[in-house]
């Protein structure tokens, strides 16, 4: 493999770590059931904060948490972007790649090629996808 190959692999497999690890979106929107999600995290987020050792730490993590619970309760949930703008967003993250054969293989990505390894819940998901290159004459 050579020099090339591997930092482009290496840049789109970071690239596609960052654009393709989006947050998952509760299925169920009913009002009851988002109270009833939020109440739980609410809950869990608080316990998470009273169990820090460090009490200016504790302190600020829930005063933040009661903050965010206030403007959350202010605005309320944005609704779920569909797969569609899922798609499209995640192609939009691919133009940071200025080289047009770099932008090509992160789109195709994006598109489902390659493969993934990996999970969100566990992190992140990799993936990647191998490419062939003419070697270079002189």
């Amino acid at each position: 493999m050579n020099l090339r190959k591997t930092l482009v692999t290496r840049h789109l497999i970071a690239a596609a770590a960052i654009a393709l690890t989006l947050p998952a979106w509760g299925a169920d929107t009913t009002p009851a059931k988002r109270g009833a999600s939020a109440d739980t995290t609410h809950r869990q987020e608080r316990a998470a904060c009273a169990a820090m050792t460090d009490a200016d730490a504790r302190t600020s993590c829930l005063r933040d948490l009661g903050a965010a619970r206030q403007q959350a309760q202010r605005q309320g949930r944005a609704p779920a972007p569909s797969a569609e703008q899922l798609q499209q967003n995640a192609l939009q993250r691919c133009t940071v790649h200025k080289d047009t054969e770099q932008r090509a293989i992160c789109e195709r990505m994006v598109r489902g090629e390659g493969e993934v390894s990996g999970s969100v819940s566990g992190g992140g998901q990799l993936r990647s996808l191998e490419t062939l290159e003419e070697p270079m004459t002189r």
